[in-house]
């Protein structure tokens, strides 16, 4: 080759890592930083501690359930998905969140069977009819809701037990529901009509 053609080629700079720039620690010295005491010190205090950043937490937790803090809710109410739930069935008219009413009456009749046996046999079918409607619309909603989420975010990423979880916030009334429901009812989340 030419001196030409040598000067022509790129020059390669031989660029070998040197280390991680320090020592590796003698197994003695690694176990050493890793040992701590199994029990505190000052057990009483470590416990108090303990207790005291509990108490925080779950102070923090339930004030996100009724603001809607999604940073401090708890692990089963946390993420995208299970926002967009509540939010869906926040926006439904369910016909189950008048469950408690229901189950009041059925208390009353109770009563009412001793004074007009009649009367509360009649009554008491029409309060079973209205169950099974309740829980008819119910599983309806949660079935078409997890449909529709599964379209707008995909089968991998519906967390399990969502349904259910859903199904039973159809039977709380809407001021009792924790987290507290964000949307009104007919302003459905994105992609929810």
């Amino acid at each position: 080759m030419s001196k030409e053609q040598e000067s022509d080629k790129p020059e390669v700079i031989n660029t070998v890592p040197v280390g991680k720039g320090r020592p590796t620690p003698k197994r003695k010295e690694a176990e050493a930083a890793n040992r701590r005491p199994l029990v505190p010190k000052d057990r009483k205090a470590a416990k108090k501690a303990a207790r005291a950043q509990r108490d925080i937490e779950f102070q923090q937790e339930q004030l996100a359930m009724k603001t809607g803090d999604e940073a401090h809710l708890p692990y089963t109410h946390k993420g995208p998905v299970r926002r967009w739930a509540r939010d869906y069935i926040d926006a439904r008219f369910n016909l189950a969140s008048y469950f408690f009413f229901l189950a009041f009456a059925v208390l009353l009749l109770v009563f009412l069977q001793t004074i007009n046996a009649q009367a509360a046999l009649i009554t008491m079918i029409v309060l079973y009819a209205l169950m099974a409607l309740m829980l008819v619309d119910s599983f309806l909603a949660t079935r078409k809701l997890r449909k529709k989420a599964v379209e707008k975010f995909g089968e991998e990423r519906i967390p399990r037990g969502l349904r259910w979880q859903m199904f039973g916030r159809t039977f709380y009334p809407r001021r009792w529901r924790r987290p507290i429901p964000m949307v009104e009812r007919g302003e459905w989340p994105a992609g929810a009509k």
